[in-house]
């Protein structure tokens, strides 16, 4: 395990390490084509695929339809960890998730929003296009013209109990048709279901969030970074990946509060996990370890990488124009390779004796 104390003098090397494994190239023009940015497996998430597949086989067979799908259109569905896609150069965190014959499960791909944009603007009622081919505004349309070549297409939205539009669950065919009354109102009951279970996930998920969150920054919590920890330490054995871990503090905190007052002193950490997050990829996490001590979770870096987010961080904390006086921060870090044996609280040992080492090494001053 490599500990280091992060304030000495880093100069990164010509060949400078990617933090995270090369992404595939997506065609802009193709809104079928998407780049994954972050999602981490969560068993908090466990429940959605396995309702999804339920639900969209349910309502396939309702219909006499060979294959269905839900739509995501709202960031917030309940998850802990939601999928998060760049399409067309922007953050887009709308995902659509098929059943087809012979699936056990349910295919996580977006390939076109455009009937289910229409679909959204009617709650409570079904929207149906008999024949995609035939109609202007979708015959050019990804469902139509691509694979499965859609021809028939019903969605009913799902709007959650604050008004939210959650998404929208759909049914089509390969072949021109319509819905009989008794399938339709059999379609909206299935959609209601749906729309209350996701509803129940997301207050669920509010009240999780609640604990998890510190109160004061917004950001993660001593109890979330706990649980992180964990998540990333099992990640990082599964995969073979290193693993970083930073530690920051603020020097002459207490000074700072009996100067200026702990108002002040509570404005400062806020600004300062603004800070600390800006550097950051989606799928590093940070949390506010207790006091004036933040703890950074790097997932896929190893200590050259590590060196160069510290890096950031620090000309990210000179460039601010702090309140009352500058500041300094201690840091220090601990990364883990695949090939050393420890545990994950040796890392957060050595990651903490790494950020004193520097805080006492240095001689004091006033705030």
């Amino acid at each position: 395990m490599n500990i280091r104390d992060l304030h000495a003098q880093y100069t990164p090397e010509r060949s400078i390490f990617k933090r995270s494994q090369a992404t595939h190239r997506a065609n802009p023009q193709d809104p079928a084509q998407r780049i994954e940015l972050a999602h981490t497996d969560s068993d908090a998430d466990a429940w959605l695929e396995p309702a999804l597949s339920d639900f969209i086989s349910l309502a396939s067979s309702v219909c006499g339809t060979p294959m269905g799908m839900f739509s995501q259109l709202h960031a917030d569905i309940g998850l802990q960890h939601p999928y998060l896609s760049v399409n067309n150069g922007r953050g887009d965190a709308r995902n659509q998730w098929w059943r087809f014959p012979g699936q056990t499960g349910v295919l996580r791909h977006a390939v076109d929003f455009s009937l289910c944009e229409l679909a959204a603007r009617t709650p409570g009622q079904v929207t149906e296009v008999s024949d995609l081919a035939g109609d202007l505004r979708f015959a050019t349309s990804a469902l139509a013209r691509g694979n499965p070549a859609v021809r028939f297409y019903a969605g009913v939205p799902l709007v959650s109990g604050n008004g939210d539009l959650l998404g929208t669950l759909c049914v089509m065919d390969r072949a021109p048709r319509t819905l009989t009354p008794a399938q339709r109102e059999a379609f909206q009951k299935l959609a209601r279901q749906l729309e209350a279970q996701i509803d129940s996930h997301r207050a669920m998920q509010k009240l999780e969030q609640q604990t998890l969150t510190d109160a004061l920054t917004g950001i993660g919590n001593r109890r979330s970074f706990d649980s992180r920890l964990r998540e990333e330490w099992t990640r990082h054995l599964r995969n073979a990946r290193p693993l970083t871990m930073l530690m920051v503090d603020v020097d002459y905190f207490k000074q700072y509060n009996d100067t200026y007052g702990h108002p002040a002193g509570d404005a400062l950490l806020v600004q300062l996990a603004r800070v600390l997050r800006s550097p950051l990829r989606a799928s590093d996490f940070l949390a506010r370890y207790g006091g004036d001590e933040f703890s950074l979770i790097l997932p896929d870096t190893d200590e050259t990488g590590a060196l160069q987010v510290s890096e950031r961080i620090r000309q990210a904390v000179a460039r601010v124009r702090w309140p009352h006086t500058d500041i300094e921060i201690s840091l220090g870090a601990a990364t883990v390779t695949p090939s050393e044996m420890c545990d994950f609280s040796a890392l957060l040992h050595a990651a903490d004796q790494a950020m004193y080492q520097r805080k006492h090494g240095r001689n004091p001053r006033n705030a």
